[in-house]
């Protein structure tokens, strides 16, 4: 495991705080540009894992988003609200038309 430093650790924490509570982080991938080996300490993931969930939140397992949440000390609310704008871009809709019956 690499050696974390505690004090930029400590000024992540406190700006992603700071970015979530004031609205600044417009996508999961604004975390990418952190203190990432701290982060990746944090959530218990490998940077690729990290990397990739960024890019599609849709990815994170609820239990990462609830761990961010709950280091960071903000409301898991605020975390959703980015997490399901960024995925509803990136999650086209799905074509049932062919599961349903024909109109008449």
């Amino acid at each position: 495991m690499a050696k974390i430093n505690s004090e930029r650790l400590q000024s992540t924490i406190t700006s992603l705080k700071a970015r979530f509570e004031t609205n600044t982080i417009n996508s999961m991938n604004d975390l990418t540009d952190m203190y990432v080996t701290g982060m990746l300490a944090v959530l218990g993931i490998g940077y690729d894992g990290f990397v990739n969930k960024c890019a599609a939140p849709e990815k994170f397992l609820l239990e990462d988003l609830i761990k961010l949440s709950q280091v960071i000390d903000v409301d898991i609310n605020i975390i959703l609200k980015v997490v399901l704008k960024q995925a509803t871009k990136n999650v086209k809709p799905r074509d049932i038309s062919h599961l349903l019956p024909k109109p008449k």
